[in-house]
């Protein structure tokens, strides 16, 4: 997933060091994290890997799974 698409979905730019990283916080219990090939999203406190989860199009579709 391309840094422009992943910001026009409203994430946040958290890269650090040689990391590029990106964030999104859907509600109070659910935040969705993109780095390098992964995708997590911590669920009530719980980080699970999203390992199907590689275009733009499934990260939508999570994101109104978790919505």
């Amino acid at each position: 997933m391309k840094k422009e698409e992943l910001l026009n979905l409203g994430f946040i730019d958290t890269s650090y060091a040689d990391v590029e990283q990106f964030t999104l916080e859907i509600n109070e219990f659910t935040q969705i994290e993109t780095y390098r090939n992964y995708v997590d999203i911590c669920f009530f406190g719980d980080w699970i890997n999203v390992p199907n989860c590689k275009t733009i199009y499934d990260m939508k579709n999570l994101i109104k799974l978790f919505s």
